[in-house]
């Protein structure tokens, strides 16, 4: 097999020296600390090389030959770089910052190398809700902060001085008033009073809005708060505009669904549709899916159950686990020369994973928007002690069958992205799969994504990075999977749509003014709508 280094993936024809030893040297002679992690029996060798004198440098002083660690210090303290500003907005989205903070939290108690991915990878982060109770309740607000009740008004209220701080009651139409309100005149909440610093978000590579679709604050204010965002925190002279994600959450059939009839369903299409114009990519989990996955991408959160309610501690552990590895792919290395001992490999940005795919839509010139791409999640775990075809075979099996995230139907995606990572001892086996195309053939075949099952010119196209990880112990397997058509999406249009030539009512009203971007986003799920 041809020879690899473990540490840039780069193989023997393409080094820049003769030797795995003079490749390292050269390659990587300035980071001893991925070098000692993944070829400890090299060190010396590498880092005083014949030519060189042995460097004395105990890890505690700077180093001549790269930035000093008073450098390194002010930059793993900067947001600039860094992937996610991540904005928990209403209660579902506290809950779920919350348990991100709490495992990251959880990772630096246990002294893990891991810890690493969340400080290198959020920007900042702040919670938004129309409940003060339920802001109190979090942990961001008793831990975090340690604000008081008149602390979190001003801080982290939607719609300061308007209401009387109760929710929204399950309409969007008042989530959307509300943070409307707060943007009223020249109005900026996020200089004047939320704790959330403008240039943390500027500095980002990226904003993650985490909320959800069905009930009132999440589903009304989020698109507004995307809206504005753009409009007053970032810059309109880039070429390119920052990405923003938007992850949401559908109930699970049988508890909202049918305690609040088809109120839900309702709130869920429009609110997808409202914040599909205002968000380049939307992460659809679905709690079915999450109670069901397996034990296995369920990650430890020390201490979840005293801050999300019960029903919520089993099903944001995977959805943490999804957005954990999402974060740690482009965790900027420069930040903190110990960081590269936990993450080698491809850089995968938050654009990757939904870039490609942007012009394979149809062109409409009766359409004033595009809708966001639909990235539906998937994460499946390998245990195997060695990796082969066969186990590659069943790795993606269990990801986009036994452990996706929300509820769709692979075949019928306009293609997707993909990231197989695990330790060293096992990835050195997987990149040759990776490199000769062993692994993106499985994920087309007909059994997976059937990207050979298409009517049209576009293509289905599957991409794959790899990462070494040498904290983990088996390979996973993380992915999203563009436009798909999805079951609990489409029961959800159904019951909109009922209403929307039915209704008699404000409500029906309502989805009929926004009823465009219904159409505009549900018309783009499902293959035979690529162009």
């Amino acid at each position: 097999m041809t020879n690899l280094c473990k540490i840039c993936m780069a193989r023997e024809g393409d080094w820049d020296r003769a030797t795995l030893v003079e490749h390292v040297r050269n390659a990587h002679g300035d980071e001893p600390e991925s070098v000692e992690q993944v070829y400890p029996d090299l060190r010396e060798e590498v880092v005083a090389s014949p030519s060189e004198p042995k460097s004395t440098d105990d890890g505690t002083g700077p180093d001549p030959d790269g930035p000093s660690e008073t450098l390194s210090d002010d930059l793993i303290d900067s947001a600039y770089g860094k992937k996610w500003f991540l904005i928990g907005v209403g209660g579902a989205g506290n809950n779920i910052l919350d348990a991100i903070l709490l495992r990251r939290e959880t990772l630096a108690e246990n002294n893990e190398r891991r810890a690493r991915i969340w400080k290198g990878g959020l920007a900042g982060y702040g919670l938004l809700n129309t409940n003060v109770s339920e802001l109190e309740q979090t942990y961001y607000a008793q831990e975090e902060k340690g604000y008081s009740r008149n602390d979190l008004l001003p801080n982290c209220t939607i719609g300061f001085g308007r209401h009387d701080y109760a929710g929204a009651g399950y309409r969007w139409d008042i989530g959307k008033e509300l943070m409307e309100a707060d943007f009223e005149g020249d109005a900026d909440p996020f200089r004047e009073r939320w704790d959330m610093k403008p240039e943390r978000i500027q500095d980002s590579q990226a904003v993650l809005f985490v909320h959800s679709v069905t009930k009132g604050t999440g589903c009304g204010a989020t698109p507004v708060l995307a809206d504005s965002l753009r409009e007053n925190v970032l810059d309109d002279d880039t070429v390119v505009p920052k990405p923003l994600f938007s992850s949401v959450v559908i109930p699970s059939k049988g508890t909202e669904y049918s305690e609040f009839g088809g109120r839900a369903k309702v709130n869920g299409v429009v609110g997808l549709a409202r914040t599909s114009q205002a968000v380049d990519a939307i992460i659809p989990f679905d709690n079915n899916r999450l109670e069901n996955v397996q034990a296995d991408i369920r990650p430890q959160i020390d201490r979840l159950s005293e801050y999300n309610p019960p029903q919520y501690t089993g099903i944001n552990r995977p959805l943490v686990a999804f957005l954990e590895a999402f974060t740690m792919s482009s965790v900027p290395q420069f930040l903190d020369r110990d960081a590269t001992m936990s993450i080698m490999g491809d850089v995968f940005d938050p654009a990757d994973s939904f870039r490609p795919v942007e012009d394979k839509y149809q062109l409409n010139p009766d359409v004033s928007f595009t809708p966001a791409v639909i990235l539906a999640p998937v994460l499946g775990r390998s245990r195997a002690n060695t990796i082969d075809r066969s186990k590659l075979e069943i790795l993606v099996r269990n990801a986009l069958f036994q452990n996706k995230l929300a509820e769709f139907d692979p075949t019928t995606a306009w293609g997707g992205t993909f990231l197989v990572y695990g330790p060293p001892e096992k990835m050195d086996a997987v990149s040759d799969f990776v490199a000769d195309g062993a692994l993106t053939e499985i994920i087309s075949g007909e059994e997976f994504l059937d990207a050979n099952d298409v009517s049209g010119i576009e293509t289905v196209d599957v991409h794959v990075k790899q990462l070494v990880t040498p904290d983990l112990d088996d390979v996973h397997l993380w992915g999203t999977l563009w436009n798909p058509t999805m079951s609990s999406l489409s029961e959800m249009y159904d019951q909109a749509q009922r209403l929307k030539q039915e209704g008699n009512s404000e409500q029906a009203e309502n989805v009929r003014k926004e009823w465009d971007a219904v159409e505009a986003l549900f018309s783009a799920l499902g293959r035979e709508n690529m162009a």
